[in-house]
């Protein structure tokens, strides 16, 4: 029979194979297997549809003579208002209503109260805020501990008649804690960066003019400081644990009694008991006073003072928030970690932010231009960071430095084009794997960290991130990058990429990485200068303008 042959066929073909199967045979089979389901098991879609990285912003229909169109995110395109605050609601309210703008305040009554969910209604669910100690040891801030420390020092600002705070500390509990004391307390908080010279630091405050001075002990000469300037009524010690036992209190020779001196634990140790953790009600017709930054473009700048309203803050919160995916946003499961100083607006909201949504913070108080990304998370495993772009760029280069293996070469190769032909995040293998022990180990459990925020500031001597630097940053770390521009006279940030957006082309060294979108409680246009034009051929040219909410030029 016809179909008895064929059989037979097969069957002798299937016996010569195995007759003569080895080694190599098998070595073949293997790899003709793995090509074949390679595509099947491990193909993952991109992250998202490349023709949403085309045209990101919203661009107005028409343009004004002398300027570009107007630029803005989607979420709130030309004609609709800008993104103004939190829409905060009070416990009770209906659904349907649309919250106020809120302030400071409210972000730390958030805080307390616990993350919302997707309706709005409170899950319970309360961050932590953490501080870092030398390698090993992590203290946990108890909120309502924090809240009665808010209420003790804002009684002391008071009684001692003092209404501008200059903030000299680094990152630390004492620093939030001042800076909400402030706000429930009508005082006006002046943040000095840290860490600066004594001609830089006395010049700050004759410009600011502050009456009270927030401060790590030892971290100015006191006596110095008050010979130059005359203006303060009061100085507050913050004391290291393993200092206490110095007497802080006294007041060195040659000021006398222009200036007095306190000690934060002993003032929060002496009141503790008199004072409740319940925070001051919100009163009606209330003025709310500004938050002062001082902003340094260049190593050499004296720095400018730059006033942001309650309502420059909030807004900037709510755009920070709402310009990360619904499945990407802060949640209470996310622990932050600002490797940037607070003293900065743009780490700060990001922060603030934070609070707002539930998360844990981690303070580390090593915290400079200098600080390194696998020092400032060795204790901590963080799953998201805020760091400077030399931080980031520092990083960068300090791995590739390391990449001397064909095997690092060949794997990184490998998830740069996951990333920037695939549109996806590598996925773990045990390629990988190989690869690990030269990436930065940030965090006691490596992987964790899930979104890193870059800000660089315009204007300055940053260096510049391209788009191979971005892309390395993301390999390096396996987290999704937020590039994003900060300006002086902006709260939050003037634009900054999507967390989706993996592209690298282009990647010239020294061109500029995607800076995305503006954030949706601002627009953007170009303005035309002497030398460059905005024409209806090409791309506009010129100075960029940043507007806010209300249409104040920032």
């Amino acid at each position: 029979m016809a179909g008895d042959t064929i059989v037979q066929k097969i069957d002798t073909h299937l016996m010569e194979l195995f007759e003569g199967w080895n080694i190599y045979t098998t070595a073949f089979v293997i790899v003709i297997a793995t090509l074949l389901l390679f595509p099947l098991f491990l193909w993952h879609q991109p992250d998202t549809h490349p023709l949403l990285l085309a045209r990101q912003a919203s661009v107005s229909p028409v343009r004004q003579p002398g300027e570009s169109a107007v630029y803005r995110s989607p979420e709130t395109p030309d004609g609709y208002p800008l993104r103004t605050g939190l829409g905060v609601k009070e416990p009770g309210a209906p659904k349907w209503s649309s919250g106020k703008n809120g302030d400071l305040r409210d972000v730390w009554r958030q805080t307390t109260r616990g993350a919302l969910d997707d309706a709005g209604e409170p899950t319970g669910k309360t961050g932590s805020i953490l501080t870092v100690l030398g390698k090993e040891r992590i203290i946990e801030h108890r909120l309502e501990e924090v809240s009665r420390e808010i209420n003790i020092i804002g009684q002391y600002i008071r009684q001692h008649n003092g209404q501008r705070v200059a903030i000299y500390l680094p990152n630390s509990i004492e620093f939030l804690t001042t800076v909400f004391a402030t706000a429930f307390y009508g005082i006006t908080p002046i943040l000095i960066p840290y860490r600066q010279s004594v001609e830089d630091l006395v010049h700050t405050l004759k410009i600011t003019k502050p009456d009270f001075l927030m401060s790590a002990a030892g971290g100015l000469p006191l006596t110095e400081v008050v010979r130059f300037y005359g203006g303060l009524k009061q100085v507050v010690w913050v004391v290291e644990e393993g200092s206490r036992h110095m007497d802080w209190n006294e007041v060195p020779e040659g000021i006398g009694g222009q200036a007095g001196v306190g000690v934060w634990h002993e003032i929060v140790e002496e009141k503790k008991a008199t004072v409740g953790s319940t925070i001051p009600d919100n009163a009606e017709n209330e003025t709310l006073k500004n938050l002062i930054t001082i902003w340094h473009g260049r190593k050499d700048d004296v720095g400018e003072v730059v006033e942001f309203t309650q309502k420059n803050l909030v807004a900037a919160i709510a755009g920070i928030i709402s310009s990360l995916p619904p499945n990407q946003r802060l949640n209470p499961s996310d622990l932050l970690l600002p490797v940037e100083s607070l003293a900065m607006v743009y780490p700060l909201a990001l922060t603030f932010a934070a609070l707002y949504s539930g998360a844990s913070v981690v303070l580390n108080s090593a915290t400079s231009q200098k600080s390194d990304l696998d020092l400032a998370t060795r204790s901590v495993s963080p799953t998201i960071i805020v760091a400077s772009a030399e931080i980031a760029a520092k990083s960068v280069n300090k791995t590739r430095s390391e990449m001397t293996m064909g095997w690092h070469k060949l794997v990184h190769w490998f998830e740069t084009r996951a990333l920037t032909v695939s549109g996806r995040m590598p996925v773990a293998s045990i390629f990988t794997a190989i690869f690990d022990y030269v990436r930065p180990a940030l965090g006691e459990q490596p992987g964790k960290l899930r979104l890193l925020f870059v800000p660089e500031r315009a204007n300055s001597d940053c260096p510049v991130l391209d788009p191979a630097d971005l892309s390395d940053l993301r390999a390096f770390t396996g987290a999704r990058v937020v590039y994003a521009l900060t300006a002086a006279r902006v709260a939050g940030a003037v634009t900054q990429t999507s967390i989706y957006d993996y592209r690298a082309e282009d990647a010239r060294k020294g061109k500029h990485g995607h800076f995305g979108v503006p954030l949706s409680c601002v627009e953007v246009k170009v303005i035309d200068t002497s030398s460059h034009k905005t024409t209806d051929e090409g791309d506009p040219m010129g100075e960029v303008g940043v507007w806010n909410f209300s249409q104040l030029r920032n």
